[in-house]
């Protein structure tokens, strides 16, 4: 298998079909395009997902809670608890857990979240930090939505812009070397890009809205692969025309230099939601109040097995990436 998400049909064949007992209190398991589950208890439920940070070395504390965070917020529920696991490679000096623990204890108090339990320790495995999140919100009964609530003819939009997570971690990561051929000033910009990463805005504030049908977080396998996992979760087919898609232009120019596919760049900081068509321009207004730039890029159709992009004149196959763009990227910046 290649890095990232492990592929859809081993999903399904290997993990899916061992996942302990069944328990009627779990609403919604593990599923493809599901960003988290669901455990009801009485009249409320908790939301909760896991998420682990590989492919920065800079920030990853920072990321591990907005990451895991963005995961709840894609039920259109507010992010509360975090537990987090950290191993670190040996020789790993104190004042380096200490600069990651004051990047989860920052990002935590910026999002209103509390850190709950964890674990933490050295070994000889690994070469850099890794990072696994865990985090739970609450919600009362039936005060959510999923991935599986798009229907067909909905409207498919997306706030901000394309890549927002990859385009700051190859900023930061590359520095040295995208300098050489790209203004300084751009990969500033596009470093900066890492205070967008949050979704937790667009997820509760979209919910409360009353417009959207389902929302999902594209993460590895950027926007072309987080709208095939909302198709998956509601066995839909989408139509999305490329000249609509946000990119930032310090994307557009890594992208170009690093010569990768800015739709299959790991896209935290993107929150896709699909709407009735008729709602399109409401949601759009209603996202732009609270600051959150939101565009209507495509729409749903009922054969799953219709996924096309229009571009350039032309109307082709959508492809599912089978690795994020990022591994690529970094090797690029770093070939050692």
């Amino acid at each position: 298998m290649l890095p990232g998400k492990v592929p859809p049909e081993i999903l399904s064949r290997i993990v899916f079909t061992h996942l302990g007992v069944l328990d009627s209190s779990v609403i919604l398991g593990p599923r493809l395009g599901e960003d988290a589950s669901l455990i009801q208890i009485d009249e409320h439920v908790i939301v909760v997902s896991t998420d682990p940070i590989t492919g920065s070395k800079e920030d990853i504390g920072w990321l591990a809670v907005h990451v895991n965070a963005n995961d709840v917020a894609t039920f259109g529920v507010a992010p509360r608890w975090f537990l987090i696991s950290i191993l670190l490679p040996n020789g790993t000096t104190p004042e380096e857990l200490g600069k990651i623990m004051e990047q989860i204890d920052n990002a935590a108090k910026t999002l209103n979240i509390a850190v709950v339990g964890g674990h933490s320790e050295i070994t000889e495995r690994i070469d850099r930090p890794i990072i696994v999140g865990f985090m739970m919100g609450i919600t009362k009964k039936d005060q959510f939505v999923t991935s599986k609530g798009a229907q067909p003819g909905d409207a498919l939009l997306m706030t901000k812009t394309a890549a927002i997570e990859g385009t700051a971690i190859l900023a930061n990561e590359g520095y040295e070397t995208l300098t050489k051929t790209i203004d300084d000033r751009v990969i500033k910009a596009a470093s900066k890009l890492r205070e967008q990463i949050s979704v937790v805005k667009d997820g509760v504030h979209a919910f409360g809205t009353g417009y959207v049908h389902a929302m999902h977080d594209p993460t590895e396998g950027g926007l072309a692969g987080g709208i095939h996992e909302l198709c998956d979760a509601s066995t839909l087919g989408f139509e999305v025309n490329y000249d609509k898609i946000p990119i930032a232009t310090p994307t557009r120019l890594i992208c170009e230099e690093l010569q990768i596919n800015p739709l299959e760049l790991i896209s935290s900081g993107t929150m896709i939601m699909s709407c009735s068509p008729e709602n399109v321009e409401s949601l759009i207004t209603a996202m732009k109040s609270e600051g959150v730039d939101t565009t209507a890029i495509g729409s749903l159709t009922s054969d799953p097995k219709h996924r096309k992009m229009h571009i350039d004149g032309k109307t082709i196959d959508l492809e599912r990436p089978t690795t994020d763009a990022l591994w690529s990227g970094l090797r690029k910046i770093n070939p050692t």
